[in-house]
């Protein structure tokens, strides 16, 4: 049993590394749609992928801040990111958020990360205190400062992006359509860029 699961494992590897090579030969570092532009926010989902053979794969997750499934991350979109999410579009949801969904997002789920290090206990955002003495030193001193800053991709948003632990989300509250998950959305799967409907997504969601 332990040989057929190291097998398969390895497989999936090699699979994993066939085709970042395929779609990087094909399109460069960048995916082939016209819809995706630079520079916007974007919000990223990993929906699958309790085990990652490839170790290039996990490594781009782990530097998404996706180190597990049903995690969520915003980020810039610029070309550094855009390769990554490149690499792993078989095990991510990601597209354009409104601020419903950011507000909603940061409401429902956001904590600051503790200041006793990695290990230390995630701590609710309870108060404008709290906010103001993490990130008053850049002038942000309450959530509507931490949300202008998201939305807006402020001077300081890595910063803020930085403050926050993982969130950490439910599964959909009706669950995941028939469509395989591993499956780009754009030939009938779940997984990959949706543009502006990452955000009929998340209402399912949160």
């Amino acid at each position: 049993q332990k040989a057929s699961a190291f097998v398969a494992t390895h497989r999936q590897a090699e699979r994993d590394a066939k085709r970042m090579k395929r779609n990087f030969l094909k399109t460069g570092f960048r995916l082939a749609n016209s819809e995706i532009q630079e520079n916007r926010l974007v919000l990223v989902l990993r929906h699958r992928g309790h085990h990652i053979a490839n170790v290039d794969v996990l490594n781009a997750l782990r530097s998404l801040r996706l180190p597990l499934k049903r995690t969520v991350a915003f980020h810039k979109l610029t070309p550094e990111v855009h390769a990554k999410l490149k690499m792993v579009e078989p095990f991510v949801v990601w597209g354009y958020p409104n601020d419903s969904v950011i507000r909603e997002l940061v409401y429902k789920y956001g904590t600051f990360r503790g200041l006793g290090g990695p290990g230390s206990k995630a701590v609710p955002i309870s108060s404008n205190k709290l906010i103001e003495d993490r990130l008053g030193h850049a002038g942000i001193i309450c959530v509507e400062d931490v949300l202008n800053e998201i939305v807006t991709l402020g001077s300081h948003f890595e910063e803020v992006r930085r403050a926050f632990r993982i969130f950490l989300v439910n599964n959909p509250v009706d669950g995941w359509k028939d469509a395989p998950k591993g499956k780009l959305r754009s030939i009938g799967g779940e997984a990959g860029f949706r543009g502006d409907e990452i955000n009929a997504l998340f209402k399912r969601i949160l």
